[in-house]
C-alpha cells in the first residue's frame, strides 16, 4: 500500500534535519511503497510577496506557487539521490515502487490537468497531498512539518487525535490549510497524520506502523 509524505516547506530551515530525515526515508524505500508532494516553503513565500506586491490574479499566483512545490521537490529529490526518482505523473510512480524508489511528484503537470481543487491560496500543499492520496488510493497520508503536531486552540497542549470537524474551531490556526478539513472529510479511507519532521525517527514511526498512537504527532480522525 502506497503511503504520501508531505515534506513541509519550513524544514528547509532545518537543513541538517532535513537531510537526516531523507536519509531515514531512503532507508525506508526498500520497504515501504512512498510517494513524496513537496511542500512550497521559501519557493511559495516568493510568490506571494510578488501577488501581494503585484496584485496578481489569485489563480495566477496558485499556478505559479504549485510551480514553486516542483522547485523545492527537484531540491528533495536531489538529497534522497539514488532512493528516488522524480515523476510528473502517478502512472510513474508504480516503476518507482518495483525499483524500491521513492516517487517524489512534480505536482504542477497533475493540478494543471485537475478541475476540482479551488485556486486559491486556501489549497496549498498540505490540500494538494490529500487529493493525491486519494488519487492514488493511499493507506497513510502523512504530513511532515516543522511542528509536533496541532494544538488545542487557546492553550499549548498537543492533541494526539482530534476530528475532522473541529479542525477550524477547535485547533490553533495555521499548521493546515483552510481547505483540508473538507477534502478529507470526503476524501477516501486513508489515515491521516502530521508529525515533526525535525525528528525523523518519529516519521518512520508512522511509516511502520510501530507504536503509532504513542508516536508524538497528531492524527486526524474523520469521526
Amino acid at each position: 500500500m502506497v503511503s504520501v509524505l508531505k515534506i513541509g516547506g519550513s524544514l528547509l530551515s532545518y537543513p541538517e534535519a532535513l537531510r537526516a530525515l531523507c536519509q531515514r526515508l531512503g532507508e525506508l524505500a526498500g520497504e515501504h511503497d512512498l510517494l513524496i508532494v513537496p511542500g512550497g516553503g521559501p519557493f511559495a513565500d516568493a510568490v506571494r510577496k510578488i501577488y501581494s506586491e503585484m496584485k496578481l490574479p489569485e489563480a495566477t499566483a496558485h499556478r505559479m506557487a504549485v510551480s514553486a512545490m516542483d522547485q523545492y521537490g527537484i531540491l528533495l529529490q536531489s538529497i534522497l539521490g539514488d532512493s528516488s526518482q522524480a515523476i510528473e505523473y502517478f502512472s510513474e510512480a508504480k516503476a518507482c515502487f518495483e525499483e524500491g524508489q521513492i516517487a517524489v511528484l512534480l505536482a504542477s503537470q497533475v493540478m494543471r490537468a485537475d478541475r476540482s481543487l479551488p485556486k486559491t491560496w486556501d489549497v496549498t500543499s498540505d490540500s494538494i497531498a490529500a487529493y493525491v492520496a486519494r488519487k492514488v488510493d493511499a493507506e497513510m497520508l502523512v504530513l511532515v512539518k516543522s511542528v509536533d503536531g496541532l494544538f488545542k486552540r487557546g492553550s499549548k497542549r498537543l492533541l494526539n487525535r482530534v476530528p475532522v470537524s473541529v479542525l477550524a474551531s477547535g485547533v490553533e490556526p495555521g499548521c493546515v490549510d483552510a481547505y483540508l478539513p473538507d477534502l478529507l472529510a470526503s476524501s477516501g479511507r486513508f489515515r491521516c497524520f502530521i508529525v515533526n519532521g525535525r525528528y525523523p525517527d518519529r516519521v518512520a514511526a508512522v511509516l511502520q506502523r510501530v507504536g503509532v498512537g504513542e508516536v508524538v504527532g497528531t492524527e486526524i480522525m474523520r469521526s
